[in-house]
C-alpha cells in the first residue's frame, strides 16, 4: 500500500534514492520553482507518472498546508534487518553507532530525530512496531528527507533487542536526567546504540535497566528535560565530536 510523500526535500530525496518506488507525483499549476524542475525532470527520466494540480487539492492530498506545492504516492520506506546490518559493519571494521527510540510517538521529534541521527553519523534507527510513530509523510517531512539516507530497522520488542545488541558487543547508552554521570564525562568511542526515551516520561524502567551507561543533560535554569529531539541531537553530536574529532579510535566491543 502506497503512502503518501509531500514537501521538496522529502519527494526529492526519495527520487534520488528509489526512483522506481514512485507510483506518480502530482506538483501544483503555475510554480516553476527550481527545485520543482527538477523533481519534474527526475520524473519524466525515471518515466514516473506526473501530474499538475490545484494548490487546494494538494493539500488536500497531503492532509496538511506543508507540501510546497509537491505531493507524491511512493511505495512504504524499506525496512532493514538489523543483525545484517552489524554483520555488514564487523566485516568492514566500522565501529557500530546506532540510536533506539524508545515510544517516540509524535512524526515532527520522530523525523526530527532521525534527521540528527543522519547528520550525526548513525548508521541505523531501531524503533518498535507498537506505542511509537510510524513512517509516514509527516516523519519524512521533519527528516527534511534524511529518512532516506539511514537503514530503518522496526523491531518487535525494545528490550528484546537491547539485549541482541549486547550479544553483538554493543554498549548501551541512555538519556536518563537523574544520572549522576554526564555526557560531557562520557567516552563515546565505543561500539554504541543511543537510546532516547518518549515524550514527557522518558526511558521505560525496564529500558533504562537495559543500559549499560545511563548519562545526563546539565541543565540550567531550574528544568530538568528537553524535548526529546532537542535531547537527542545534543547527545549525538557530542558523540560525533568525539567519534570523529578525537583521534583515539572506537573500541573494538564490550
Amino acid at each position: 500500500m502506497a503512502i503518501t510523500l509531500y514537501g521538496i526535500h522529502p519527494v526529492l530525496e526519495a527520487l534520488k534514492k528509489r526512483p522506481r518506488a514512485f507510483h506518480r507525483i502530482i506538483l501544483a499549476k503555475q510554480r516553476e520553482e527550481g527545485s520543482l524542475r527538477e523533481i519534474a525532470a527526475r520524473a519524466e527520466t525515471s518515466s514516473i507518472r506526473l501530474q499538475y494540480d490545484a494548490l487546494a487539492n494538494l493539500t488536500r492530498l497531503a492532509s496538511s498546508e506543508q507540501h510546497q506545492g509537491v505531493v507524491a504516492e511512493v511505495e512504504p520506506f524499506p525496512l532493514a534487518d538489523c543483525e545484517m546490518i552489524i554483520a555488514g559493519l564487523i566485516s568492514r571494521q566500522e565501529a557500530v553507532f546506532f540510536l533506539v527510540l524508545d515510544s517516540i510517538q509524535d512524526p515532527h521529534n520522530f523525523g526530527a530525530l532521525i534527521r540528527s541521527a543522519v547528520c550525526s553519523g548513525v548508521q541505523a534507527v531501531l524503533f518498535p512496531k507498537d506505542r511509537s510513530a510510524q513512517l509516514t509523510g509527516s516523519v519524512a517531512k521533519a527528516s527534511a528527507g534524511a529518512i532516506e539516507h539511514t537503514a530503518l530497522c522496526r523491531v518487535v520488542n525494545i528490550a528484546a533487542a537491547l539485549e541482541s545488541l549486547k550479544k553483538n558487543n554493543i554498549w548501551i547508552v541512555g538519556t536518563a536526567p537523574r544520572s549522576r554521570q554526564t555526557i560531557y564525562e562520557f567516552d563515546f568511542n565505543l561500539n554504541m546504540a543511543l537510546v532516547i526515551g518518549s515524550e514527557g516520561k522518558g526511558m521505560r524502567q525496564l529500558i533504562e535497566k537495559k543500559c549499560d551507561f545511563p548519562l545526563s543533560i546539565p541543565l540550567e535554569a531550574g528544568f530538568d528535560s528537553l524535548n526529546a529531539s532537542a535531547a537527542g541531537a545534543v547527545v549525538l553530536f557530542e558523540a560525533l565530536r568525539q567519534r570523529k574529532y578525537n583521534r583515539q579510535a572506537p573500541s573494538a566491543g564490550r
